[in-house]
């Protein structure tokens, strides 16, 4: 008999999605493996096309776009194995179960103060939410539609997309090519307590962990070499 997936268990997947992407994206003991097991599965999933058109070879060379990229593909892999047949009325909505926001942090999404977000909880711009006694925190599902000012309705995962999708747009901007390099392999160094050479590069052993780090890290050292090579040109 086929083993089913509780609700507990798809809970506590969505809940650790973003550990369990950096466990298989980093810790399999050889980062070739883990970039095997990506594709595999990204070809392997069924209704991906929205997700893997999105995909190239240049999130390989990008830890935190690497990590995030499986997350996503987690994600789509728990919306297939839980299916009941159903089709999602959304490709994008059915990647992601709603997650909820503090006040706080609408306020940064929005960019307006705590206070403003409080008065449209008064106001009942937020649909269907009710706010909570004074002395509960308020935590609002980001599948809940907010009244704009014009009278439009936007739901609020929305507002975060665009908020995220801004803020990448300054980083990038802001950082290039050989910061970013540079920012990764700072990140190395601090962990290791000094350079690669010093460092891993002396070890003649590795753990697993250490030899995933070691093929980012010579990896992230090669790219630094050609940005400087091109920068000097």
């Amino acid at each position: 008999m086929l083993m089913s997936i509780t609700y507990s268990e798809k809970s506590q997947f969505n809940k650790n999605s973003n550990y369990i992407a950096q466990e298989l994206a980093f810790k399999l003991g050889d980062f070739e493996n883990s970039v095997l097991l990506f594709k595999v599965l990204a070809h392997a999933l069924r209704d991906n096309e929205s997700i893997v058109q999105e995909f190239d070879e240049a999130i390989f060379e990008n830890h935190e776009a690497f990590q995030k990229r499986f997350e996503q593909l987690l994600q789509h892999a728990l919306i297939v194995a839980t299916d009941s047949g159903t089709p999602p009325v959304s490709q994008v909505e059915a990647l992601k179960i709603a997650e909820e926001y503090s006040p706080s942090q609408l306020a940064k999404f929005f960019g307006v103060s705590v206070m403003t977000i409080h008065n449209w909880l008064k106001q009942n711009r937020f649909v269907g939410f009710k706010k909570a006694g004074s002395k509960k925190h308020n935590k609002i599902p980001d599948d809940t539609e907010f009244i704009t000012a014009s009278g439009k309705r936007i739901l609020i995962r929305d507002v975060v997309s665009m908020w995220q999708a801004q803020e990448a747009e300054i980083m990038q901007k802001e950082e290039s090519d050989l910061d970013y390099y540079t920012r990764q392999i700072a990140y190395y160094e601090d962990k290791y307590g000094d350079e690669f050479k010093r460092t891993l590069g002396t070890k003649e052993k590795l753990t697993p962990e250490e030899e995933t780090d070691a093929q980012v890290w010579q990896h992230l050292l090669g790219r630094q070499k050609l940005e400087f090579r091109d920068k000097k040109k």
